[in-house]
């Protein structure tokens, strides 16, 4: 690809980001949706978007970064949001062990720090003073 046709996409591939036309695979090759999962996590909490991260494999959905007890209430209390179907990585994520790393890594920062917030919510409202 020539310098002059390479700038006309990049170009072009702004213009979409502006307007809201970009597909989340583009930015997730990019490596900026799978950025800040610790801010992401926080903020979900924040606004009582109370929903974990999985990894949707073959069989399963894989709670990164959660025990199985956790990973059992989470099931039975909490929605769950699959990363590679939200973000159409791979059909079959297995295939590609970097991604796979990139988001188990993601989703173990991501869960660990909404169940702490969870629990720490939990914790000040069963201790606080009601009287």
């Amino acid at each position: 690809m020539t310098g002059f046709k390479r700038r006309q996409v990049l170009k072009s591939i702004a213009a979409m980001m502006v307007s809201g036309l970009v597909p989340a695979l583009v930015l997730a090759e990019s490596g900026n949706l799978l950025a800040y999962p610790v801010e992401d996590a926080k903020s979900a909490y924040s606004t009582g978007q109370l929903e974990f991260v999985g990894i949707e494999l073959a069989d399963t959905v894989e709670l990164p970064g959660l025990d199985e007890r956790q990973a059992g209430e989470v099931r039975k209390t909490y929605r769950i949001r699959a990363m590679n179907r939200r973000w159409q990585t791979f059909a079959n994520v297995e295939d590609d062990p970097e991604k796979l790393f990139r988001l188990r890594q993601y989703g173990t920062r991501f869960n660990m720090t909404l169940w702490r917030l969870i629990e720490k919510d939990k914790r000040e409202k069963a201790t606080r003073y009601r009287y």
